[in-house]
């Protein structure tokens, strides 16, 4: 009750400026079509010198003049209603409450009940069931009020309100409904994106730790058999590469303790050699053996990457390639792999779905694994749609595997 009697209007969300504008020039053009009504109605009433100004018609002769001159003041509250519809709903009602007491005004006013009718829909859809309540109800007190004698105008502006303070109801509750399952959608959708990175994080945490424990072996046992490989070694150097095994070996020890949580149930299957730069035709070859189309152009793996590098420009290849095939089925697919002095780019790219295939939605979640994968080694990744409909992927990595 205190808001819709006292209460402040808030601010509304709009979607958009569009949004905002649409609403604000409604709002003008119902004001220019209910004052245009006016004008015309008291003309003809004036000319007409209709002989009564207590019926529900026009108000005639000298009192035309005053009628439309509180017509023209009431209308004005359409201009309120997108952004005060409480307020304008309030000084409709009070013109559709105490106007009839003015001489020279009708008791039953359409024009005031369609401006009171227009604010309580806006407002009953901004601030919920409660306070269309409260207005439904103070709508009937001027409607009970001075329309009459008999009971069937009454009557029928009663159900004709009830009906749609029950169907603003119900586009409230589906409008909320939308706004909850929104809500709920975009957050489910976070959600998957995020763990998406967790998982693609752990996925490489792991590689990196299958391909760092080999170059850390290989240091410990060379540092062990340096004083056997190398003859005459003073003391102190038999001791300083004695130090750096032991450091191999710890350093060893404490990544492991470290990627053990990572590893999964099926830690058998890590222990396959990670794939390189030099595994990526015989990928493409198992996508067309799967009825892809793929062309492949690379060097013949004359430069020796590092393996992070190399491990990268694959798995990339493989997600591209993966992707191609769920979202644009019987497209034709290149791939293309370039090594610079200091970096490798790679311009993978997919033509749109072959006519008569569907194309298959999916969560899009390997885009932001392949980001980390490139963030990871200080690379750059750009993905996205081609103005043909196709998609293209293109990357620049460190041939070293650093920033």
């Amino acid at each position: 009750m205190l808001l819709v009697l006292v209460g402040r209007d808030e601010a509304p969300a709009w979607r958009s400026a569009a949004t905002r504008r649409a609403a604000y020039a409604a709002a003008a053009g119902g004001w220019a079509l209910l004052a245009g009504s006016a004008i015309a109605a008291a003309t003809y009433a004036a000319v007409r010198h209709a002989p009564s100004p207590d019926g529900p018609g026009a108000p005639a002769g000298p009192g035309a003049l005053g009628w439309l001159a509180v017509e023209l003041a009431v209308s004005t509250v359409l201009l309120l209603t997108p952004r005060y519809p409480l307020l304008a709903w309030r000084l409709a009602y009070l013109a559709a409450v105490f106007a009839p007491l003015i001489p020279g005004q009708n008791r039953v006013d359409t024009g005031y009940y369609v401006l009171a009718t227009i604010a309580f829909v806006v407002a009953s859809l901004r601030y919920g069931l409660r306070p269309s309540l409260v207005m439904a109800a103070l709508m009937l007190l001027p409607v009970w009020l001075w329309t009459g004698p008999d009971w069937v105008y009454p009557i029928r502006l009663t159900v004709g309100l009830v009906i749609l303070t029950a169907a603003l109801y119900a586009v409230g509750r589906w409008r909320g409904d939308r706004r909850a399952l929104a809500a709920q959608t975009r957050q489910t959708r976070q959600q998957r994106e995020r763990n998406a990175v967790l998982e693609e994080r752990a996925r490489i945490a792991r590689e990196m730790h299958d391909v760092v424990a080999h170059r850390m072996s290989m240091i410990a046992v060379q540092a062990e058999t340096a004083p056997y490989r190398i003859t005459g070694l003073p003391g102190d150097a038999q001791a300083e590469f004695a130090a750096l095994s032991q450091a191999a070996r710890e350093a060893l020890t404490e990544m492991r303790g470290l990627l053990g949580v990572l590893r999964s149930t099926d830690g058998d299957a890590e222990l396959v050699p990670q794939p390189q730069l030099g595994d990526v035709p015989d990928l493409v070859a198992a996508a067309r053996r799967a009825g892809a189309e793929v062309t492949l152009a690379m060097p013949d793996n004359s430069k020796m990457l590092s393996p992070t590098v190399g491990l990268t420009v694959y798995r990339i290849v493989q997600e591209s390639l993966s992707n191609a095939g769920r979202h644009a089925p019987g497209a034709r697919i290149s791939v293309v792999v370039r090594e610079e002095p200091r970096y490798v780019r790679i311009d993978i790219r997919n033509e749109p779905p072959a006519a008569g295939q569907r194309r298959t939605d999916g969560a899009g979640h390997g885009l932001a694994g392949m980001r980390e994968r490139v963030a990871l080694i200080g690379g750059q990744l750009d993905a996205g749609p081609e103005a043909d409909g196709g998609f293209a992927v293109r990357a620049v990595l460190p041939a070293g595997g650093q920033p």
